[in-house]
């Protein structure tokens, strides 16, 4: 314990000039009487739990194969790995799809106004109906994809769609890139393969879909599909 003194000069009040005030207090304690001591601060308590992040989503249009198309796409993606001895994961055939228009990347979900925009100017063009011929590989260096393309004969009216749609697009308030090559991404590597022809690979484009990429997960999820798909 400690004892404090307290002297009251000419200044004070009165009835304590001249006099001697004794203040007894233990040493975490040094308060003047009568006054109530402050309350302890509040501890933040941290949770221990590990916080989960959110990952990106994207929004993109796109044309996948019929599952027999696709299953001959991979068959032809695991022979040119071990024909080039590439590193890299191959696409799943039912992930493969040309994109036809990127419409955003959100770090969420996508907002339902972007949503219903992309479904409705979706709707206003008619679906596709034709065969796309896929003649030769390459790997684009930005984005390290190793991809499936062809000459401009065999993909002449997926590029035509792809314009009819972006009009529809520019029409609800989207700006779609212009530039464009026609391609499904096979794998992604960190080897570098020159453009160089392969056996010819056609299948039949007739349906195009909305897609919601959880990024990072290995989910699409379809918003939409044109023409909608039949009943089980």
């Amino acid at each position: 314990m400690r004892v404090l003194s307290v002297s009251y000069g000419p200044s004070s009040s009165p009835n304590l000039r001249g006099k001697t005030l004794f203040i007894f207090a233990m040493p975490e304690q040094l308060l003047l009487p009568c006054i109530d001591p402050p309350p302890p601060p509040l501890r933040r308590v941290r949770s221990t739990a590990p916080r989960k992040e959110r990952l990106p989503r994207s929004l993109f249009l796109a044309i996948f194969p019929h599952a027999e198309d696709a299953a001959s796409i991979a068959a032809l993606g695991a022979r040119l790995k071990d024909r080039h001895a590439l590193k890299g994961k191959l696409t799943e055939a039912h992930r493969l799809h040309v994109t036809l228009h990127h419409l955003g990347s959100y770090p969420a979900a996508v907002p339902r106004k972007q949503v219903q925009a992309a479904i409705d100017a979706a709707a206003s063009v008619a679906p596709p109906s034709f065969d796309v011929v896929f003649d030769e590989v390459m790997r684009f260096d930005k984005s390290k994809a190793f991809v499936l393309c062809g000459a401009e004969s065999g993909t002449a009216p997926l590029a035509a769609f792809r314009q009819r749609l972006g009009e529809a697009l520019a029409d609800a308030g989207f700006k779609p890139d212009h530039g464009f090559t026609p391609h499904m991404t096979l794998a992604y590597t960190p080897t570098k393969i020159e453009r160089h022809p392969v056996e010819p690979v056609r299948w039949r484009a007739d349906s195009f879909a909305l897609i919601e990429s959880h990024v990072g997960e290995s989910i699409h999820e379809v918003l939409g599909l044109w023409p909608p798909a039949r009943p089980a």
